[in-house]
């Protein structure tokens, strides 16, 4: 495993994690909203034979909130500065939520870069739904906390199964949600709300993933945005808009079967490098 920082511009630097071969291709995973680099730990066992680089985008994790709203485009490049920092030519993207529509704005702005796309519970442009919903989520912020946006947004977020019978992963988030400091929250909404893309300019094998439990990008939504883009496919898994933080394992039984199909296979000798 290997730390890295880098720095995007004066007010922004990311904290990255980086684990795997060196010469594995390499799979970039982008964080939920106002997730984590860790909540892709439960991920990570599948990976095994990439090289996998985890980071904390602006407001999350360990990086320090900058001040005004986190644009798509401002957030594109940032990924962008983290992979030259790291001296990535091109590589694959897994991006959960907010973290699947940068993926799907880099894969648009910088086809170059990018090898395979996987963009679970995205959306390209937000809907008037979507835009209330978080509007939601900023007014329960502002109000009364991290715990009770938290809340507000929990059925949105989690399924029925996790609502119900995983208390400690629930509990886990919503203390992390009681760390955010509200100018980190405020500006992850306003980028989440902002910003285009030109889906019709990727060029990476796309997947577009939702739960069937998912409210807030439903089935249908990610069938109206792989209709955009040139020879994407979509895929319902079990769960709800958290689907992978939920049930990990499906990066080896769904995810990890399109990669490879993408050209991303790892083949035997990279795996015994592990």
């Amino acid at each position: 495993m290997v730390t890295a920082t880098a720095r995007a511009d004066a007010a922004a630097f990311f904290r990255a994690t980086v684990t795997g071969p060196a010469t594995a291709p390499p799979l970039l995973l982008l964080n939920g909203l106002f997730a984590a680099q860790q909540s892709w730990d439960g991920a990570l066992p599948y990976l095994q034979g990439y090289r996998v680089i985890c980071f904390d985008a602006r407001g999350q994790g360990q990086t320090p909130a900058a001040t005004g709203c986190y644009a798509l485009a401002q957030q594109v490049n940032d990924v962008l500065a983290l992979l030259d920092a790291l001296a990535i030519e091109r590589c694959a993207l897994v991006g959960l939520s907010n973290g699947g529509r940068v993926a799907l704005a880099l894969a648009a702005h910088a086809p170059e870069r990018v090898s395979a796309v996987v963009a679970a519970h995205a959306f390209a442009a937000p809907t008037a739904v979507q835009r209330a919903v978080m509007a939601s989520w900023l007014a329960a912020h502002r109000v009364g906390g991290g715990r009770l946006r938290f809340d507000v947004a929990a059925p949105w977020i989690w399924s029925e199964a996790a609502m119900r019978n995983a208390p400690e992963l629930l509990q886990r988030y919503r203390e992390a949600a009681d760390r955010r400091e509200r100018p980190a929250v405020e500006s992850l909404i306003l980028g989440a709300t902002e910003g285009s893309m030109a889906l019709n300019a990727i060029q990476a094998p796309t997947l577009l993933v939702s739960g069937e439990e998912d409210l807030l990008t439903p089935p249908a939504s990610i069938t109206a945005t792989a209709s955009r883009i040139a020879g994407a496919q979509t895929l319902v898994v079990p769960g709800a808009h958290a689907a992978l933080l939920e049930r990990p394992a499906l990066f080896e039984s769904h995810l990890l079967p399109f990669l490879e199909t993408s050209g991303l296979w790892v083949g035997e000798e990279a795996r015994d490098l592990v």
